[in-house]
């Protein structure tokens, strides 16, 4: 059975949600619904391509830290006006880590404090809560965890 999205008509995109014991998220500068600003990073899967593979080759490049990445905080659906389907959503566990890190991250990426995230994407809400909660769920193709979880 094959984990690997080969096809798809939808999109699918991930963000990486990273935190620390002291309630700060890792953060890069990238679109908002208003303009520029912090967000969680963030990447869309091609075809053919791992989710967790690509989702940790994106951070790495965004804010030079490789993470595993195999349980979903929150997912969601994207419809258009008509309420017809057009992507999935995920936001992966990148884990919390005891305190912020001594090494910086990359340029344009930075710990920030959560109570400086002003009114976050409802998705982004959810996985803190659910991060908060420790309900993580693995995520799956087919009923399967990707070989990638593994590497």
């Amino acid at each position: 059975m094959r984990t690997t999205i080969v096809h798809s008509t939808l999109p699918i995109t991930f963000h990486i949600l990273a935190t620390t014991a002291s309630n700060h998220a890792l953060m890069v500068r990238g679109q908002r619904e208003e303009g520029e600003g912090w967000v969680l990073p963030q990447g869309e899967v091609r075809p053919g391509r791992c989710l967790i593979l690509t989702a940790r080759e994106r951070l790495m490049e965004a804010a030079g830290y490789d993470r595993p990445l195999s349980e979903v905080l929150a997912v969601t659906l994207r419809t258009d006006e008509d309420g017809g389907l057009n992507g999935v959503e995920y936001v992966l566990d990148g884990g919390v880590l005891p305190e912020v890190p001594d090494n910086d991250p990359r340029e344009g990426a930075s710990w920030v404090p959560m109570r400086e995230l002003h009114e976050p994407p409802a998705i982004y809400q959810y996985a803190i809560i659910a991060a908060g909660q420790r309900r993580r769920l693995p995520f799956l193709v087919n009923g399967d965890r990707p070989d990638a979880a593994f590497v």
